[in-house]
C-alpha cells in the first residue's frame, strides 16, 4: 500500500496536461529546449535542420503530448534525431514537451514551411 504503480505505457494525456499547465514546469522545459532541441528546431520553435514545432502540421505522431513524448523519448534516427528518453530524466523530457506543445500556434518570425499532414484540432 502506498506505492504508486508506474505507468504502463507512459505517461498519460492527463498526467502531461498537469505539466503542461505548471508554469514552473514549463519554464524548466524551456531552459532544456533551449539547451539540446534549439540548435536544429530554432530558438522559437520555428524550425532548421529539423522541422517547424509551431505550426499544425507533422511528420510524426497528431500532435499529442502523449505522441510528443514518444517522438522525443525515441528520436527519429532516420532524420538525424536522436532518442532523448535516456539523455533526458523523465521529468526533463516531459517538461520539454510541456514546452514544445505551448509553442503550437506562436508563429515565430522566419518560420519553416510546413511539413507532414494538417492536424486540426
Amino acid at each position: 500500500a502506498g506505492v504508486r504503480a508506474a505507468e504502463p505505457s507512459g505517461p498519460s494525456e492527463e498526467s502531461l496536461l498537469a505539466i503542461f499547465n505548471d508554469p514552473v514546469q514549463r519554464a524548466a522545459g524551456k531552459e532544456k529546449f533551449e539547451t539540446t532541441c534549439a540548435s536544429c528546431h530554432g530558438a522559437h520553435g520555428e524550425g532548421g535542420i529539423g522541422p517547424n514545432l509551431t505550426d499544425n502540421y507533422w511528420l510524426h505522431g497528431k500532435g499529442s503530448l502523449t505522441d510528443l513524448v514518444a517522438i522525443v523519448g525515441e528520436g527519429v534516427p532516420e532524420k538525424g534525431m536522436p532518442p532523448w528518453k535516456g539523455l533526458l530524466k523523465p521529468d526533463e523530457l516531459k517538461a520539454v514537451v510541456a514546452y514544445v506543445k505551448g509553442l503550437h500556434g506562436t508563429k515565430p518570425a522566419g518560420a519553416k514551411a510546413p511539413q507532414g499532414e494538417e492536424v486540426k484540432e
